[in-house]
């Protein structure tokens, strides 16, 4: 199912999946109503099965965020964060819980999501969300989700400190991708990639970017 609203202002492509039809048609009537904020619902894809999330994701256009129910029948939330993440990378993933959210926590944080919010609190917590998400931010920046930030920004194997927005620039560009259209692709300037990859560079103490990606297949970083 697919909604376009156009606001004027900043376009996003926002998928949700959720195994509850009401749960779901409640998510979408949230997001819509985003439309007085700084976001700019531009589409928003809803499914209740995972295979069909994750298809789009795969198949369609460019999504910016994913909202996942982390309860879903046959898989769990963090399964499909998982999946879209290596399809994906510059999809940013918001999970959502009617049960105690530390259950997911770890699961999620390792499947590379940006935020983990209680279902009765989206109305006040889902605009930000998905601002810092799609941006590759983590939400909320504090202890509430300390694991995902953890994670994203853990050291991998090679010792190699990493944030999760040099991960999606060096996941896509190790996928062949122009400067342009890794811009394109996480909705930020080209300067902006030129910054991270500068970072990239620093960080593996190499000077140019064909060093970048054969230390890191060396290394196996990714």
């Amino acid at each position: 199912m697919n909604d376009s609203l156009d606001t004027g202002k900043r376009r996003l492509r926002i998928g949700v999946l959720d195994n509850d039809p009401c749960a779901l048609e409640c998510i979408v009537a949230i997001l819509r109503q985003l439309s007085g904020t700084d976001i700019c619902t531009a589409d928003i894809w809803s499914y209740s099965r995972p295979t069909q999330a994750i298809q789009e994701c795969r198949f369609g256009q460019h999504t910016d965020v994913v909202i996942i129910d982390m309860a879903l029948n046959g898989l769990t939330g963090a399964q499909v964060a998982a999946e879209i993440r290596k399809i994906s990378p510059g999809t940013g993933i918001i999970g959502i819980t009617s049960y105690t959210p530390d259950a997911y926590r770890q699961s999620l944080a390792e499947a590379g999501a940006q935020a983990l919010l209680d279902k009765s609190s989206l109305r006040t917590t889902l605009a930000d969300a998905i601002t810092a998400a799609a941006a590759g931010r983590h939400y909320p920046q504090d202890d509430m989700f300390p694991d995902v930030s953890t994670s994203a920004d853990a050291p991998n194997p090679a010792g190699i400190h990493l944030t999760a927005a040099e991960q999606r620039i060096l996941a896509l560009s190790m996928g062949h991708l122009t400067s342009r259209q890794i811009a394109d692709e996480l909705g930020v300037s080209v300067d902006t990639v030129f910054s991270h990859r500068r970072n990239i560079k620093r960080k593996l103490a190499v000077n140019e970017w064909h060093e970048v990606i054969e230390r890191c297949r060396t290394l196996h970083i990714l």
